[in-house]
């Protein structure tokens, strides 16, 4: 099995951390746009290197008024929503996850890079969750990463 199968299999088989992943992402994605601006203004504050890989999407700092910003964060939170519908199928979470390393990889995205969506995912979760946030539910969704940084 390769390592993307072995880590999704680990996420699969975990009901501790796929309970935690589904209960954070429920109220995450009470505001899908608005969460995954909140996302992704993290990434730029904590990984400002990360701004050079968005170029693209023009100017970052207009926040909801820049609509490729807005609808990338967008798109990124129905890629969690699709990998949090596959926590029950290893090999489906592969695929999927598979597909959504491509879009990375074309952007010349490295694992490591990727990597530094953890920092700002504990942020959101953290001001999202409020009494609720715990590191387990960190390190759930760092599992979870790590199968997407395998794919890269």
């Amino acid at each position: 099995m390769s390592q993307v199968g072995q880590l999704a299999a680990q996420v699969v088989n975990n009901s501790d951390q796929k309970d935690l992943l589904r209960l954070s992402w429920g109220v995450l994605s009470v505001d899908l746009e608005d969460t995954g601006l909140m996302l992704m203004a993290n990434l730029f504050k904590m990984s400002p290197g990360s701004l050079g890989k968005f170029a693209r999407l023009g100017d970052v700092s207009a926040g909801k008024a820049n609509s490729k910003l807005r609808g990338h964060a967008i798109t990124l939170m129905y890629a969690l929503q699709n990998f949090i519908d596959s926590l029950d199928d290893v090999d489906r979470l592969k695929c999927v996850v598979e597909k959504f390393a491509v879009n990375h990889i074309n952007r010349q995205i490295s694992a490591d890079e990727f990597g530094e969506i953890v920092g700002p995912i504990r942020a959101v979760l953290k001001a999202r969750m409020g009494s609720y946030f715990d590191e387990d539910t960190v390190a759930a969704w760092a599992a979870l990463v790590a199968v997407v940084q395998a794919a890269l």
